[in-house]
């Protein structure tokens, strides 16, 4: 049977309307019976389909009355241009918008890519108003408020557009209808089968926060008292590796077994002196003022190192994202390398910068393993906790600011391997004379690497990221707000804040819970006014959908 569309006739032998033909031959029935070529209004179906059969699955000839055979007058036929596969390298600064992923109902970064990419005549106006149709991917997902010195984008494009002026590179043209906010850095041509978030080796993030939020809480605040109270008391239950509601994991689920850690007195001992030099009473605003003049001890600084280093290797992230449980095989992550960088000052305030580099990544992970760290830190909880996070028991772990967060780069090692064996093959074709020089250019696929954009993306970082950074950290003070509003926090969430490293049960959540879910209880304390003013809000979006991934 012929294929929906097609213009082949009837087989011989079978009537328009699925029954035998008569035994009538083929010279008799010219003579005998009219024509029975389609009109301009035919639509009668053939090939067995009944006239009863629902729309859509009717077989017919002949123009349809919803497709018209020929253009209108005045109407002229739109020429259309060859889409090549592309690797598209962009950077950007997160601020204001909802994230990097295109969604249509809010302004995102890629959103705003798209559009000049629309307007610059690279994706067709046939093609506007529908991003899949032209297979738009990405290597990584940023949230709101995350920034990126190189991420990748995989789309269609028109490489050469009626609109691209003399002279002038397609990036220099799309980048002319982008804000300065946000920059293609290189078109690259990859291979069909390119996917940019599945042929991603690893991925390298990296995290600034002033080095005062490793300072411990305000004393007489309810955080301070607990870690007062925690101090003075016997290692309660645990609820970890060993003790769970849960079902026992399956056989296959291999635990960390966690070294017994000791914590260090550094972050006890700057925390108070910090603490003892200031007036009694003092305001929020004072105290920021104030610990943006102090500076990180190398004693702490290295117990700031030990800390993340425990987080290498591969683990079960699952208390790191939202919506994933225990049992998820997805959550297990690699973690191949965590630097933390020599202290450095930006207008009066110190701070590092935190690198890290895995495979991939889960939503929230980065910032929640930025908020465990600083929070276990600043309380002298000893690296040991970490492990025990990797265990059944599921706790609340606070995302820290994106205002931090930046992406370095997706790397792509693997997949240039493949790329320089396929250039090779290429050029021993046309050494054979099987394929000409100007075929070998057309299939010759480029590296993914970042050769030659070190000097304009260090520049963006600098004028684009950083300072943005700067001025917003100065003038609204959020990592101190955010450490404020968890300070206040009365609930058992963060017993886990222990000098023994430990998840006592009444710190756990079960399955089906929503640790994030969570409100600042009233405090009633002498000193309530110098502690609480000021209190951030609940987290921006801890009630996005449940396990997407971030890259």
């Amino acid at each position: 049977m012929a294929e929906e569309g097609s213009s082949k006739r009837p087989a011989e032998g079978v009537t328009e309307g699925g029954g035998s033909a008569s035994s009538v031959t083929p010279a008799k029935r010219q003579k005998t019976e009219p024509s029975t070529r389609a009109t301009d209004a035919d639509s009668r179906t053939w090939g067995g389909r009944s006239d009863n059969a629902p729309d859509g699955k009717k077989r017919t000839w002949g123009p349809q009355s919803d497709a018209p055979a020929t253009l209108g007058e005045g109407e002229e036929k739109k020429e259309r241009f060859p889409k090549k596969k592309v690797a598209v390298l962009i950077g950007y600064n997160g601020g204001g918008y909802k994230g990097s992923q295109i969604n249509p109902a809010v302004d995102t970064i890629e959103g705003e890519v798209f559009k000049a990419f629309v307007k610059a005549g690279a994706v067709s106006e046939d093609n506007s108003n529908n991003y899949q149709k032209v297979g738009l991917s990405r290597a990584a997902r940023t949230d709101a408020g995350v920034h990126a010195a190189i991420n990748v984008l995989s789309i269609k494009l028109i490489l050469e557009p009626p609109s691209l002026p003399a002279s002038t590179t397609l990036e220099a043209h799309v980048n002319s209808f982008l804000p300065p906010t946000i920059r293609i850095w290189s078109v690259l041509r990859v291979q069909g089968s390119f996917n940019p978030r599945m042929l991603c080796d690893q991925r390298r993030y990296e995290y600034t926060v002033p080095t005062h939020v490793f300072l411990g809480p305000k004393p007489k605040s309810p955080m301070a008292n607990w870690l007062e109270k925690a101090r003075a008391t016997p290692a309660p239950s645990v609820s970890s590796s060993t003790t769970t509601t849960d079902p026992v994991p399956t056989p296959d689920v291999v635990l960390p077994t966690p070294e017994p850690t000791t914590p260090t007195k550094e972050a006890m001992n700057a925390s108070a002196a910090f603490w003892a030099a200031q007036p009694d009473g003092t305001a929020f605003l004072a105290d920021v003022a104030a610990k943006r003049d102090w500076r990180i001890p190398p004693g702490l600084l290295k117990d700031v190192r030990a800390f993340f280093e425990a987080y290498e290797g591969s683990h079960n992230f699952y208390n790191y994202t939202v919506g994933k449980d225990f049992r998820d095989r997805s959550c297990q992550r690699v973690m191949r390398k965590m630097e933390v960088s020599e202290p450095f000052i930006v207008n009066n305030t110190e701070y590092v910068s935190v690198t890290f580099l895995g495979q991939s990544f889960m939503l929230h992970q980065i910032r929640k393993m930025i908020g465990l760290a600083i929070l276990s830190i600043r309380s002298s909880t000893p690296p040991s906790l970490i492990a025990e996070t990797f265990g059944p028991s599921h706790i609340h772990v606070p995302k820290a600011p994106a205002l931090g967060l930046l992406l370095l780069e997706p790397q792509y090692g693997e997949y240039n391997k493949r790329v320089d064996e396929s250039n090779l093959k290429l050029v021993s074709l046309v050494a054979n004379e099987r394929i000409s020089e100007s075929d070998r250019v057309e299939q010759t696929r480029d590296h993914m690497d970042y050769k030659g954009l070190e000097e304009k993306v260090d520049a963006f970082k600098k004028e684009e990221v950083y300072k943005n950074m700067w001025e917003i950290e100065e003038a609204d003070a959020v990592f101190s707000r955010w450490l404020n509003w968890l300070d206040v926090y009365t609930g058992p969430d963060f017993e886990y804040l222990n000098p023994n490293g430990t998840i006592p049960a009444v710190a756990t959540f079960k399955k089906g819970e929503n640790p994030e879910a969570f409100k600042v209880q009233p405090i009633v304390v002498a000193d309530a006014t110098a502690v609480v003013e000021d209190i951030l809000p609940a987290s921006d979006d801890e009630g996005v959908a449940a396990g997407q991934e971030d890259g």
